[in-house]
């Protein structure tokens, strides 16, 4: 309960850690796009002014060029064109006075303004008396409007371009704050990277100094349990002198079997002292097999049939040591040892699918499919498995042989169900690519 609350809490610490400091980007990010949009009106409020400025002049030119067609044409298309022009002029001079400018620019405005009103009733004049056909009024309005229509043209023309110059500074200090605020953004980001990265190390390693001394005290524990086993041992050199002793004292009685019986012995464990560490090869690995059915069959009088269908070519590729015989020995006790009938197991390497397959099959208990998932898995309880075996279970023949050759595919299980029998079958890569030798 202690460990399940101290992971609890500790996830629960690293939890609020990481969503504060995602909260704080967040937030940083969101500060930045508002005052970036804030920069870009400002931007656009600079340049709205020469762009109102411009609109009106075009509203202006096209009031006076309106009032000349519709002088020289009379035409009806002329004179509303000239309506249109003048209050789109009108609306224009409307927004410039919102502008509210000061200093000499308000001035110029001011001018323009007034100016404009007097520009606007002249114009009218003309088109009345052109109207009413009275040629020295509207020639005397039309002269008056022509002067002050360039007199305003004069004042667009400088506020345009005084304005224009006004902007420019804007703009540039816009721009400027802009940057800095780029350059704030991303300082604050860097620190805030910088500070996840030292608090998470910190973090981290106050978690992991008690995770690595517990790994320390495991590994000790384990060299401990090894050294123990180790010296339980017998001396190898002594079992095998004392073999080797049985085996000539046979030979010298004639007892030909008994001979042969303590030889095979003698391969068996000289092969298992080698350790299972070792790379070896698949014939090596037969060879073990072969032994270990030997001495079978002189401890049960013969009952277990064995077959082999060997395809020699194959025979040569490496592999980790101790991989068959484990799985010949499950097929022993697991399989065949408790039934009545015909004890058999086959063995069969061969080709297919540019791998190499090795099966084991047995015609004796057979296996249920959640107790072949239980043993793929892990969960078969080894302790049953490790009685009356050599210490090696499937387990651990699986578990080797996927880090030897890094894939989860090298063991399969098959059974048809009690008493169907089972068929495990080793997949081994082809080192000479599926070439016969």
């Amino acid at each position: 309960m202690s460990k399940n609350r101290e992971s609890l809490s500790v996830q629960m610490k690293l939890t609020i850690f990481f969503f504060v400091t995602s909260v704080i980007v967040i937030l940083v990010n969101i500060i930045m796009f508002i005052n970036i949009n804030n920069a870009i009106d400002s931007v656009n409020r600079v340049y709205y002014t020469n762009f109102l400025i411009n609109e009106a002049k075009d509203a202006l030119d096209t009031v006076q060029r309106s009032m000349n067609d519709y002088l020289n044409t009379k035409s009806t298309y002329s004179i509303e064109k000239y309506f249109e022009a003048e209050q789109t002029y009108k609306d224009r001079l409307t927004e410039l006075e919102g502008l509210n400018n000061g200093g000499d620019l308000g001035v110029i405005q001011s001018n323009i303004i007034k100016l404009s009103d007097t520009y606007l009733r002249y114009t009218s004049r003309t088109i009345q008396a052109k109207r009413g056909r009275v040629v020295e009024k509207y020639r005397q309005s039309y002269d008056t409007a022509e002067e002050i229509y360039g007199y305003i043209n004069s004042y667009i023309y400088s506020l345009n371009n005084e304005r224009f110059k006004q902007n420019t500074r804007n703009y540039t200090g816009l721009m400027g704050s802009f940057r800095s605020l780029e350059y704030i953004t991303i300082l604050v980001l860097v620190i805030m990277s910088i500070f996840n990265i030292l608090v998470t190390g910190l973090y981290t390693k106050n978690i992991m100094d008690p995770v690595r001394e517990r790994q320390i005290m495991m590994e000790t524990h384990l060299k401990d349990a090894e050294l123990k086993y180790l010296q339980a041992q017998i001396n190898p050199h002594f079992l095998f002198n004392t073999l080797n002793a049985g085996a000539q004292l046979a030979m010298l009685e004639d007892a030909d079997r008994t001979y042969d019986y303590i030889q095979n012995m003698a391969a068996f464990f000289r092969y298992r002292i080698k350790g299972a560490d070792g790379d070896t090869t698949l014939a090596q690995e037969i060879g073990l097999v072969d032994n270990y059915i030997y001495i079978l069959n002189v401890r049960f009088s013969g009952e277990i049939h064995f077959e082999k269908d060997v395809d020699e070519n194959c025979t040569g590729v490496v592999v980790p040591g101790m991989i068959l015989q484990p799985v010949v020995e499950n097929a022993v006790n697991y399989g065949v040892r408790n039934i009545d009938r015909e004890k058999l197991i086959k063995l069969s390497v061969k080709r297919s699918d540019g791998r190499i397959e090795v099966k084991v099959l047995d015609n004796g208990a057979g296996m249920t499919a959640r107790r072949i998932e239980e043993v793929m898995a892990g969960t078969a309880g080894e302790e049953q498995i490790m009685k009356d075996s050599n210490g090696v279970g499937l387990l651990n023949v699986i578990s080797r042989m996927r880090l030897y050759y890094g894939t989860e595919e090298v063991l399969k299980i098959e059974s048809d169900g009690k008493d169907k029998g089972t068929t495990v079958t080793l997949f081994i890569p082809d080192s000479n690519g599926g070439d016969d030798v």
